[in-house]
């Protein structure tokens, strides 16, 4: 019972939405997502989800939107993953040099 109040507790120390400075200001946090993500028990279960729901020949339909839909739908389950890798790593906050006649654009 107390470790459920516990978890409780924790979990309502969360606010989400969490913007993303907030995010990256926070190392522990940003270390300990990166050492889950470099576990190699979640890269092989990333790995097999990436495969198993990955389309086949078998799988594509005569209706195209259908299988839009079915593309679509995976391509964002892969980004998901690749999201959370990114969230590991501190964007650049150096300007790139760019010449002065292209700063118009």
């Amino acid at each position: 019972m107390p470790a459920k109040k516990a978890a409780k507790k924790a979990a309502k120390k969360i606010a989400v939405p969490i913007k993303l400075e907030r995010w990256f200001n926070d190392v522990k946090a940003v270390t300990h997502l990166h050492d889950l993500i470099e576990d190699p028990v979640f890269q092989q279960a990333v790995a097999i989800l990436k495969e198993a729901s990955g389309p086949t020949v078998t799988a594509l339909d005569n209706d195209p939107q259908a299988n839009s839909h079915k593309l679509a739908w995976y391509a964002g389950y892969r980004d998901a993953f690749n999201d959370l890798e990114k969230l590991t790593h501190r964007p650049s906050t150096t300007k790139t040099n760019q010449p002065d006649e292209w700063t118009h654009l």
